[in-house]
């Protein structure tokens, strides 16, 4: 199966980059395509979804670029190639794929449309397998599900949001629906037209799981997978009777969320010595894929780039007494990150999801929780009490805030419900309780101050050594990224984000 792949995917990175001369003349169709529908699965699993390799990680390659992140100096000189790449991203320099500048990553562009690419062979052969006709139609919806997934993370990645300007004429990425390779160059869709291939293949892939349902583990796709996103893209859209219908949905089937009272409170020298669910009680998780194994040699040792100091207020003090003696009252503050206490004082040595199964090397998997569930349905609440003024919207989004926060307390402490009224503070506080949730999960924090108006933010990037101090602000034009030059260079029709 991986030959089939490799024959498929050389055609499609000639396509992305430089077309396909001659190459259907070596290689026939049908002499690269399986023949089963139990093949067409293990080709999605292998090349569709993103695997656990280091170079594959996704869910929150963006968070650079937010103020989840600072710079915390290099320390030791031998992480200085680490430490200075990453400088590229961290300061929003538009050279941060060139040549010049931080260098061509694939995990920007080319990877997502690989990815993209294991989705259309899966979809452009399955009436051609013999197999099961509901496995047929199931595989079908969860290829779809999965393609807008990555579109979704490609428009955030590289166009305007949609609620800025018109998302009819602001460039978005190209779309691509085929396996088919042909000789020619593709222009840049807008934003418009991406969300809305996204919204219909979501919608195609949610009938067809909810109508072909297998009961899968939660590393699968499924149909909870499918409203989850649906939630998710309507919130980005601004359509708030969606976005809570959506994800009313998916609560009224899962509701779960895993209380933070009964997870170990450890004090982790390394983000994999904690172990929060076993691989049998995901209570939350409604689709997961492994984020990164472990944090690499360069950042346990000697941490360049940290959680904010504006990021770990929200959740209030976490120390070693705090952690000892349980008195900690926002158990996230602890628990969704990796610090060490053992050192001559307390470091921080990166920030995380506390979403870990099996311990070991196994790391930290993300995806979609219910408790993005109940944070979506809330917004949808604020939003149209702040346009309506009524108060049984105030109330319901209330409702679910203090359900997924009693979830997240120290249950030695009576827990305070939040009971703001004002429709302007209650916004700004469900922003802030956004941001505790679901910091270092997917790009949510990239997605989030995009649809927020994108405010300016700023970033200092220093050297500890010589203290020599370069503070850049992020304006509205770096919201979006430079696309890499060899790929504009490849392919001249890609308009290059200003």
């Amino acid at each position: 199966m991986k030959s089939i792949l490799l024959i498929i995917v050389s055609s499609f990175m000639l396509w992305m980059l430089v077309g396909c001369d001659g190459f259907l003349d070596e290689y026939s169709i049908s002499e690269v395509r399986p023949t089963e529908v139990t093949d067409l699965e293990q080709l999605l699993l292998g090349d569709a979804y993103l695997d656990a390799d280091q170079k594959e990680v996704q869910y929150n390659i963006m968070d650079i670029f937010t103020d989840d992140i600072k710079c915390n100096g290099l320390g030791n000189e031998g992480f200085r190639d680490y430490f200075e790449h990453m400088r590229w991203r961290f300061l929003w320099e538009p050279n941060m794929f060139n040549a010049a500048g931080g260098g061509y990553d694939a995990a920007f562009w080319e990877l997502p449309y690989n990815k993209i690419l294991g989705c259309n062979i899966v979809l452009d052969c399955l009436d051609d397998m013999t197999g099961e006709e509901s496995l047929r139609e199931n595989l079908r919806g969860e290829a779809f599900v999965l393609r807008s997934l990555y579109y979704l993370m490609m428009v955030n990645m590289y166009g305007m949001p949609y609620n800025e300007g018109d998302p009819a004429r602001n460039p978005g990425v190209p779309l691509k629906l085929t396996m088919d390779v042909r000789d020619e160059r593709f222009p840049r869709n807008t934003v418009a037209e991406v969300y809305g291939r996204i919204e219909k293949d979501l919608l195609t892939g949610n009938r067809l799981l909810t109508e072909n349902d297998y009961k899968r583990n939660f590393l699968r796709i499924g149909h909870l997978a499918a409203k989850a996103l649906l939630s998710r893209v309507y919130l980005y859209m601004e359509d708030w009777d969606r976005a809570i219908a959506y994800a009313d949905s998916v609560l009224q089937v899962k509701p779960n969320l895993l209380d933070l009272n009964t997870v170990s409170w450890s004090t982790p020298r390394s983000p994999s010595s904690l172990s929060v669910y076993s691989i049998d009680t995901p209570d939350e998780v409604i689709w997961m894929r492994e984020g990164y194994r472990k944090l690499d040699d360069m950042q346990a040792s000697d941490p360049c780039y940290l959680a904010s100091d504006d990021l770990l207020d929200l959740y209030g003090p976490c120390n070693h007494n705090m952690v000892q003696n349980k008195t900690i009252k926002d158990i996230r503050g602890c628990l969704y990150f990796a610090w060490n206490f053992k050192m001559a004082f307390p470091s921080l040595t990166y920030y995380r999801s506390y979403l870990s199964i099996g311990g070991s090397d196994n790391g930290v998997y993300q995806g979609i929780r219910t408790a993005e569930m109940y944070l979506n349905r809330a917004e949808g609440y604020i939003r149209k009490y702040m346009v309506e003024g009524n108060m049984s919207y105030c109330r319901k989004a209330l409702d679910d805030l203090n359900e997924l926060r009693r979830h997240r307390f120290n249950k030695t402490y009576e827990y305070e419900e939040v009971n703001i009224t004002d429709p302007e503070l209650l916004f700004k506080f469900y922003q802030e309780e956004r941001r505790r949730e679901l910091a270092g999960d997917w790009i949510h924090r990239w997605c989030d101050l995009r649809r927020y108006g994108m405010p300016e933010i700023s970033h200092v990037y220093f050297e500890t050594s010589s203290g020599n101090k370069t503070e850049m602000t992020l304006s509205k034009n770096r919201y979006v990224l430079p696309i890499p030059e060899e790929i504009i260079r490849l392919n001249p029709l890609l308009e290059q984000n200003k």
